[in-house]
């Protein structure tokens, strides 16, 4: 009986891999040996290992989604603590994870926004969206009065996503939680409290 060449199941392997290996490191060949796929097949469901790479990062991006969506849209939280659980929630999985792979997002960026436009602007477009949502966030937080900073919400979105991608570089050098936990207690008991 012959076996049915899955593109999801490429795309979820390759996933896996690059988030050990990361892009230029991971070789089609592996993808396909992991897969247990034969050559031919990769180019059946992908024109190149660019068009590949970008379906690899939607996977994530729905993955996250489908992670965080409930947390952050759950009104019967405060904004405030929506936004702090969706942060210990990805420090939980980088925690399961050994302290190792980070997020995608970041390893990715690292690795490719000078390499590859597609990439640099898909990655680009992820990151502008989870700070959207954070920002929308603060803003509600601003409204019932949960938030005194004045700074713009979209601001400081962007520095706590930019700060939590920074602590969590640290936290996967030092394979240690402690800059992550770090970055909770400053934005969450100081910097908004």
């Amino acid at each position: 009986m012959k076996r049915t060449h899955n593109k999801d199941d490429l795309v979820q392997t390759g996933l896996e891999i690059i988030f050990s290996r990361g892009f230029n490191g991971t070789g089609i060949e592996t993808i396909l040996k992991q897969a247990n796929v034969p050559k031919g097949s990769f180019y059946n469901f992908f024109s190149s290992k660019e068009e590949f790479g970008l379906a690899v990062i939607d996977l994530f991006l729905s993955e996250m989604t489908a992670l965080l969506k409930p947390i952050s849209e759950d009104l019967s939280l405060p904004p405030l603590e929506r936004i702090r659980r969706t942060f210990e929630l990805l420090i939980a999985r980088f925690e399961e994870n050994n302290c190792s792979k980070g997020c995608l997002l970041a390893n990715l960026g690292l690795e490719m926004s000078d390499q590859c436009e597609p990439f640099r602007h898909r990655l680009e477009d992820a990151l502008q969206r989870w700070i959207d949502s954070v920002a929308e966030m603060l803003k509600e937080a601003r409204e019932t009065g949960a938030v005194h900073i004045e700074v713009e919400p979209s601001i400081l979105a962007e520095s706590m996503v930019a700060s939590f991608e920074g602590a969590l570089l640290r936290a996967k050098v030092k394979k240690s939680v402690e800059p992550l936990k770090n970055f909770i207690h400053l934005y969450f008991n100081v910097f908004l409290a």
